[in-house]
């Protein structure tokens, strides 16, 4: 690999004001405390889950949907710390992993109270930590965007414009 990905990593740095680098830190420690505090929750329904419900490995399907949600959470959050642009992506990952867990969890909740617990967490963690998740990449991608933006105004591709110069000359002739 050449330096490009450090150069862009150190740019990156360089061109985010430090409230801006605090506030990207901030939610880097959201994510890393949501990766943390869903560990727990991953043994107890480990232990808790029964063995069988609709599917011989019920248990092991939500176990492991878990695990690949904090494993999404915690990429999230290591590339936050890092000021990384690619956090976009394993941010879309972890809300769309969010609204598939506070989906499955309403739709297989066996009784009221099972569907009371599904509907509350899906109203106050599931859902808003998906649009928070969605909200980081919109933002990221946003910046990006206008990063490329600055940089092409700041050095034009010449072989690329002259090309479309050419095009466009032909075309009105």
């Amino acid at each position: 690999m050449d330096g490009s990905f450090a150069e862009s990593s150190e740019q990156a740095h360089r061109e985010i004001p430090p409230e801006g680098r605090r506030r990207v830190r901030r939610m880097a420690w959201l994510y890393t405390a949501a990766a943390v505090a869903m560990l727990p929750w991953i043994v107890y329904l480990a232990e808790t889950l029964p063995k069988r419900q609709f599917d011989r490995h019920y248990r092991a399907a939500w176990v492991g949907f878990d695990i690949i949600l904090v494993l999404a959470i915690t990429r999230t959050a290591y590339l936050a710390f890092r000021l990384d642009p690619k956090v976009q992506f394993p941010a879309t990952a972890t809300a769309v992993l969010f609204f598939v867990d506070a989906w499955f969890d309403v739709m297989t909740s066996a009784n009221r109270s099972q569907l009371l617990q599904a509907v509350l967490l899906a109203a106050l963690v599931e859902v808003p930590a998906a649009i928070f998740s969605l909200y980081l990449a919109l933002q990221v991608n946003r910046r990006v965007l206008e990063r490329a933006h600055l940089n092409r105004a700041r050095a034009p591709n010449t072989r690329w414009r002259s090309k479309r110069r050419g095009a466009a000359k032909e075309s009105v002739e």
